[in-house]
């Protein structure tokens, strides 16, 4: 398992020869990070003075968080799964029509399922984005760099994993669902860029003064 390994350990073998972890994984694991850093700075704005209007919704957002991050780390490990099914459907023998046929269909189904992992990290990194808004309104103000952090890194998982969806949309057959995907990541996109602005750039305007 990828989300097994050490730091380094996963920084050397995403430099290694080697498929996984790729690109998807990478997002995933950012987006995992983004969420752990602001359910980190709620932790710490909890029983601080000044915020005890706020502890039922840091509470909220600290669960909703720390389910986010559980999500996007699952997904490390799905997105190098979902390659080396892609990889063994791309191997399958195509010497006669009927072996082209069913490693045809085998590619496409890979395909189909390879997109839904990082269409997935998508969702949710969006979804953390959101409850990061919600934090910022009523965060620590000494912790208000790491929610900023937080953002951009969910908004880099978010482009990192929709980069990955295309590349297997790229291959797919399915005109329907080509045009029901790339609706929903334009419509995911959209959203993200509104949070990663309206948090981590509230945040560094608020800074700057």
């Amino acid at each position: 398992m990828l989300t097994d390994l050490t730091l380094i350990q996963f920084a050397d073998q995403a430099a290694a020869r080697s498929p996984t972890p790729g690109g998807g994984s990478v997002a995933a694991y950012l987006g995992g990070l983004g969420s752990a850093l602001g359910a980190m700075a709620a932790r710490f704005t909890q029983g601080r003075k000044g915020f005890e209007a706020h502890a039922a919704a840091l509470a909220a957002e600290i669960a909703q968080l720390d389910l986010l991050r559980a999500q996007l780390l699952r997904l490390v490990d799905a997105d190098a799964a979902s390659y080396d099914k892609v990889t063994a459907a791309y191997a399958l023998p195509k010497a006669s029509d009927a072996e082209k046929d069913a490693r045809k269909a085998a590619v496409e189904a890979a395909l189909e399922d390879a997109l839904q992992t990082p269409l997935g990290t998508c969702r949710v990194t969006v979804e953390a984005l959101g409850v990061l808004e919600r934090l910022a309104g009523h965060v620590n103000p000494n912790l208000a760099s790491d929610v900023a952090v937080g953002a951009y890194a969910l908004a880099a998982g978010f482009r990192g994993a929709w980069v990955n969806v295309l590349i297997n949309l790229a291959g797919l057959k399915d005109e329907a669902l080509r045009t029901q995907v790339l609706a929903e990541g334009e419509t995911l996109g959209a959203r993200a860029r509104q949070l990663e602005e309206r948090v981590a750039g509230g945040i560094v305007s608020g800074l700057r003064g």
